[in-house]
């Protein structure tokens, strides 16, 4: 059983079937299962995780991360039907006279944007619905781009936080106007809190989002590393690989840690992982197509972790 804390022109708004959330709103949530052979695996086996919660097994469970953990590439579907990429500058083509302000006040109307005046919150199909904050605004050469840290209104175990995506175009009169939107492009933690992540602007020439999720399993603690790409079509899942592991609450002898930091990145091309603790290990691995991939030693799978998992 594993684990592993590891989601043109201007656009018309008629065009994004969009309107503004002013309360708990469904949206279609991304296909995990892209078309490029289906390798991405969102497996929760919750058969597995029921019965150890009805038998008291102790700590709080989760399983297999790493199985539905992103292992190949997939730009998530958008909750609106577009053909062309979002464009950039503002709509009378002016420079960007939002970009000029702080950045609280740049997340202060992207939020407005997206939410009007109303409740922060956007429900996805599975009838989770998640609450909206600490947002942070970032520009690229087709628009502004709204990362919100989303967390989820049933803090259990197999309940997961999420990253929200929200492509903005300006409008005259200093304001945003939203034309795409992925509720939980990136997938979060456990007890439904958001991962935690930054910005990175070395992987590719686009900007990436490196983000950590996970959670602990009767004492064992497994992270996963997820690289997305902000792509002018939408968000790009280059890789995703486990990337942390304690055993220290769970045995008193012999425990491991592993815990590895992205390292010698050559911009769209490759970039290795360095694990310190129990010992030292280094992956390397290179981009295919529109993905990252694990270089393999004789013997190993592509989708086999270096480290110990839950």
């Amino acid at each position: 059983m594993e684990f592993a804390r590891k989601k043109a022109a201007p656009l018309q708004r008629e065009d994004t079937g969009f309107t503004p959330t002013n309360q708990a709103e469904e949206y279609p949530r991304f296909n995990r299962n892209d078309e490029m052979g289906g390798a991405m695996k969102w497996c929760w086996r919750p058969l597995a995780l029921v019965g150890l919660v009805v038998t008291g097994s102790g700590g709080w469970a989760l399983t297999n991360w790493t199985g539905f953990a992103a292992r190949s590439p997939s730009v998530v579907s958008a909750t609106s039907k577009l053909s062309a990429p979002v464009s950039a500058p503002s709509a009378n083509g002016a420079p960007f006279s939002i970009r000029s302000l702080s950045d609280e006040k740049q997340v202060d109307l992207a939020f407005d944007a997206v939410f009007g005046r109303g409740a922060r919150q956007i429900r996805v199909p599975e009838q989770a619905v998640y609450t909206y904050a600490n947002g942070k605004v970032v520009w690229t050469d087709f628009g502004a781009i709204l990362i919100a840290e989303g967390t989820g209104d049933k803090p259990y175990p197999v309940a997961l936080g999420a990253l929200g995506l929200f492509y903005l175009r300006e409008m005259p009169g200093m304001k945003f106007e939203e034309v795409r939107r992925w509720p939980d492009a990136v997938v979060g933690s456990a007890m439904a809190s958001p991962p935690q992540w930054k910005v990175r602007q070395d992987i590719t020439d686009q900007l990436v989002i490196e983000s950590t999720a996970g959670g602990v399993w009767q004492g064992y603690a497994c992270d996963a590393t997820t690289l997305t790409e902000l792509t002018p079509v939408g968000p790009l899942s280059l890789v995703t690989f486990d990337s942390y592991f304690d055993s220290s609450g769970a045995v008193e002898e012999g425990n491991q840690t592993f815990e590895g930091t992205i390292i010698n990145v050559v911009r769209n091309r490759s970039f290795d992982v360095s694990f310190k603790g129990t010992r030292t290990i280094i992956e390397h691995f290179v981009r295919k197509g529109a993905s990252y991939v694990r270089v393999t030693v004789a013997g190993e799978q592509a989708d086999q972790s270096v480290i110990p998992t839950c």
